[in-house]
């Protein structure tokens, strides 16, 4: 199987990049005295924040609830906006989204599928505010506060991990009302390879699937490969569903909207305008993005003489202290080695076209944005041969041994030497995915139904979801 294939190989890949940070640390660490006081000034900081309640601004808790500033955070639309229906009415929970205003990753999809849905009619985008939901939207046609009631079903398509303790009540609340729940999970990543993710997000995430998801009546996945990973490790770890559990898959989009109206950054016109090939990553700096990988390629290519640059496009993440201060103090910063570390969607759409590929050398995704992105500006992807890429790029883009710094060497090598022309790759639309995930849940129609995630999930079970 292929997990137990790469499980090792992942692991000595983390293993490697945890060793490269240690050794950073030590190489650049402060003298004692410096240490010491540092030490004092973050216990005292920790002390005075726990003392005023601020105590989530670093023990991974999310920002408290107030109702004041949650009404702020609601967004005006404009137009004509169908009222939802008064019956059997699909509430999206968008809780995170609401709070902290992000544009990327789940966010991302919180946005495109509650904007289209809304517009579209199919459903009303809500928060939690205080154990009660409230409409994400301001509208004539949309209410403000919003109470469960029999026939509803709840999506809870945000990162809700992030205040795991408040949802427990919400969906006891609903089953009480007759409503049924449907978490939505992107992937199994901090389960299956915790020391990948950031801790903040990866404890959590532990109560979140036992407390939370494991308590629906349904989880959508946003890939087939990731429901046939949720199946495999329910049957690992034994873990017994509810009894009417469905399971289900829907495809992502492509087409983010990017304000055509502005214009993209210096830095982005400056890598379009030089004449010389380049490569490009995007997401952000992660363990589990391999972006060292991708880099240590690029620098056989250099080596060699290949006249080619390297453009990162992604915020800094967790644990990767040793690649930032690699990509900043490498000899081909700024020259063939380019890292956008405030990167807008404008800057995307305007790199993605003229990129000669997407790289894309990750060991873990739920799904793998990019590369429909890259796929709907006719932009071909170098990605590594995992089977959620595979799903989502198809034939229309090629595939590196996983960790494998020599075989992307060779496919880039390969990719310079073709001819470039313009590709089409089919993608899918947000709004056609937003139609396609409330049609399943308006209809049920999941892939694995009840039995079949029975069945699925038992210990002796050898057949695969939606099979």
């Amino acid at each position: 199987m292929w997990r137990a294939g790469m499980k090792e190989k992942i692991e000595a890949y983390l293993l490697e990049e945890m060793h490269r940070e240690l050794s950073d640390i030590e190489q650049y660490d402060v003298d004692p005295r410096t240490r010491f006081i540092y030490g004092k000034a973050l216990e005292f900081y920790w002390t005075l924040s726990r003392f005023f309640g601020l105590g989530r601004l670093h023990d991974g808790r999310w920002r408290k609830p107030d109702a004041v500033k949650a009404q702020a955070l609601r967004t005006r639309l404009e137009g004509d906006i169908p009222a939802p229906a008064a019956r059997n009415r699909l509430l999206i929970d968008m809780t995170a989204t609401h709070r902290f205003r992000g544009h990327t990753g789940v966010q991302r999809v919180v946005r495109e599928i509650a904007r289209a849905c809304v517009e579209s009619g199919e459903a009303l985008p809500v928060y939690l505010e205080g154990g009660r939901l409230y409409g994400h939207f301001k509208h004539d046609n949309l209410p403000d506060a919003v109470e469960l009631q029999s026939g509803d079903r709840l999506l809870l398509l945000d990162s809700g991990w992030g205040f795991v303790e408040e949802y427990p009540p919400l969906l006891s609340a609903a089953h009480d009302a007759g409503a049924e729940v449907v978490g939505c999970l992107y992937d199994l990543i901090p389960l299956r390879y915790p020391a990948a993710t950031a801790p903040k997000n990866s404890a959590p995430f532990v109560p979140w699937f036992n407390d939370v998801l494991m308590r629906c009546d349904a989880i959508v996945c946003i890939s087939h490969s990731v429901a046939l990973d949720l199946v495999a490790y329910i049957r690992e770890e034994h873990l017994a569903p509810p009894a009417n559990m469905r399971i289900g898959w829907w495809p992502l989009g492509a087409d983010f909207r990017a304000g055509a109206e502005k214009a993209p950054s210096r830095a982005a016109e400056r890598i379009a305008s030089a004449p010389t090939p380049f490569f490009m990553s995007v997401g952000t700096l992660e363990p589990r993005k391999a972006y060292s990988i991708a880099l240590d390629a690029f620098e056989t290519l250099w080596a060699e003489g290949c006249d080619v640059r390297y453009v990162i496009a992604g915020r800094c993440g967790w644990n990767t202290r040793a690649l930032q201060r690699r990509i900043r103090e490498h000899a081909e910063f700024n020259r063939k080695l380019f890292w956008l570390d405030n990167a807008s969607d404008v800057d995307l759409v305007y790199l993605y076209p003229l990129a000669r590929a997407l790289i894309f050398p990750s060991f873990a995704e739920g799904f793998g944005m990019p590369l429909a992105e890259a796929a709907y500006y006719g932009t071909r992807a170098i990605a590594s041969d995992i089977p959620v890429l595979r799903e989502i790029g198809g034939e229309g883009h090629v595939y590196f041994d996983l960790l494998d710094s020599h075989s992307l060497a060779t496919h880039v090598r390969a990719e310079l030497a073709a001819k470039k022309a313009p590709r089409r790759i089919s993608i899918v639309s947000w709004q056609a995915s937003a139609d396609a995930l409330a049609g399943m849940l308006r209809d049920n129609a999941y892939q694995s139904d009840a039995e079949a995630v029975r069945l699925l999930t038992s210990k002796n079970s050898a057949v695969e979801a939606g099979q």
